[in-house]
């Protein structure tokens, strides 16, 4: 449902946003003029309705965080015209001479100091939460997929569809990586069949045929927004082997800032350290991408995962480019007395976790007409486990998170969290772009965004130094995920550069 706001017709101060949960975010329209304004909850909805005038206009801002930072921090997107709230996020509205102005500001809704000391945290009652968040969301008469690893998010929902006598029509679908050791399907198919869940595996292809380059057309011309995660690529390729259109496709993200976000223990030390040397930032952009000063000289909002091309060199080809590092510096002076838990939780949760780990999902059902449902997204749950005593959900001493679900899995389903290790998602995203490089290459340099010459000349950098650096292979894919959708994205169609 799109709603919409007239300038003239509204005499007091509008506040929308505050959403605690990812099922209430919000997407705003404002029209070139001001005059009006359109909101939904769904991006596909407003982006397609019939008032919102396109082709829609690239933001210089949105772009240089996108290449940056790797987020565009709300409320900032791709497009000058449209807006986000995420997490937390509000906006206030109201007119001047009958066109709108908005002020945005923001409010984490569960910082450590809110919990209740004491309040104990009670398993069946999150499960029950649980079984119930599913059942608000599902389309009960269609099919129910759940992307599965061997982590603690999706095994607690499968544990959930079993108590909701959803069995016989859900299957786990887990991504395999024969050889690789961050292949998690043999585990994570037991796990299932162990609860008496069909299983299947996703393979992804040997080889790169016009087959798998039209549905990646397909879908960058389809997405609303641009994402910056690299596994994004997995999930058109998963619509090869299964046809996911119409069903019901779960994911387990979208709580780990109500839990507490347990930061990795060298970020955490780094977080002390790093930041005293944001004198240096100037000096580290006028540098190329990678350099050691750039790495340092971060803040502490950007060490939850922030880095990318330095402004030097995005300037090589992209004129129009501006400097991020001024607004993290801001946000962190914002946060300047916070403890990092806290603060990982909320920048990563408001920025990242909405607009790469949950879009790369909701990008692909989005396109392939597919209703996600993410379990975890519920208030009541999030109220619920946001109010328990810190010391039940994490433990800072272990840099040990999710407590609850730890015990959970343990005494119903044996599986012992410590000894599994963290997994992280294994899409082998170098070896997949290997196989296309010619067409990624293509889509770069024939982006009418960027400065033709300047761009060839740094792309013969780029390939060399993303053979072996982690940064330039994160610069690679960026340039290639928002080449992509500006050459094929129907938002922008007929626009002129």
């Amino acid at each position: 449902m799109v709603k919409k706001i007239i300038a003239e017709e509204i005499k007091d101060k509008i506040i929308l946003g505050g959403a605690k949960t990812f099922d209430k975010v919000l997407y705003i329209y404002l029209s070139p003029d001001r005059k009006y304004l359109l909101y939904s909850n769904s991006a596909v909805a407003l982006l397609n309705h019939h008032e919102v005038k396109k082709p829609l206009t690239l933001s210089p801002k949105g772009i240089s965080f996108f290449l940056q930072s790797g987020v565009i921090p709300t409320p900032y997107t791709i497009y000058e015209e449209v807006f986000n709230l995420s997490i937390g996020d509000y906006v206030v509205i109201y007119s001047q001479n009958g066109r709108f102005e908005l002020e945005f500001f923001h409010e984490f809704p569960y910082p450590s100091f809110k919990r209740i000391k004491g309040k104990k945290a009670d398993l069946e009652f999150i499960l029950f939460l649980l079984v119930e968040s599913i059942f608000k969301k599902i389309d009960p008469v269609k099919e129910i997929f759940l992307f599965q690893s061997v982590g603690k998010d999706s095994n607690t929902i499968l544990l959930a569809l079993a108590e909701a006598g959803l069995k016989n029509q859900t299957t786990a679908l887990t991504l395999a990586l024969p050889g690789s050791k961050k292949d998690e399907s043999e585990l994570a198919s037991e796990i299932a069949k162990k609860l008496g869940f069909k299983h299947v595996k996703l393979y992804l292809p040997e080889r790169i045929t016009s087959i798998e380059i039209d549905i990646l057309e397909k879908y960058f011309s389809s997405i609303p927004f641009p994402c910056a995660d690299g596994n994004l690529l997995a999930y058109p390729m998963y619509q090869l082997q299964i046809n996911f259109s119409g069903s019901n496709l779960l994911d387990g993200s979208g709580n780990d800032y109500y839990f507490g976000h347990v930061p990795r223990p060298i970020e955490y030390k780094r977080q002390k350290i790093y930041p005293k040397f944001k004198f240096l930032r100037p000096l580290g952009e006028a540098l190329p991408s990678g350099n050691t000063i750039h790495k340092l000289a971060r803040s502490r909002c950007e060490m939850v995962g922030f880095i990318g091309i330095t402004l030097v060199d995005l300037l090589k080809f992209y004129p129009q480019a501006e400097p991020v590092y001024p607004y993290w510096f801001s946000e962190d002076e914002k946060r300047k007395n916070w403890d990092y838990f806290d603060l990982k939780a909320d920048v990563w949760v408001t920025h990242a976790e909405f607009g790469n780990v949950i879009r790369k999902v909701s990008n692909f059902t989005d396109t392939f007409g597919v209703n996600l449902v993410l379990p975890w997204a519920d208030e009541v749950l999030a109220e619920y486990i946001g109010s328990l005593d810190e010391a039940e959900v994490l433990d800072r001493k272990n840099f040990k998170n999710k407590l609850p679900l730890r015990k959970l899995l343990l005494e119903r389903l044996e599986i012992d969290s410590d000894k599994i290790g963290k997994f992280s998602y294994g899409f082998p995203i170098l070896s997949f772009f290997e196989m296309m490089k010619d067409k990624v290459k293509e889509e770069v340099l024939n982006c009418k965004l960027w400065e033709r010459k300047g761009i060839e000349r740094f792309w013969k950098v780029l390939e060399e130094r993303a053979k072996k650096d982690k940064i330039w292979q994160k610069i690679y894919g960026r340039l290639y995920f928002l080449s992509a959708f500006i050459n094929h994205s129907k938002y922008l169609s007929s626009k002129e550069f």
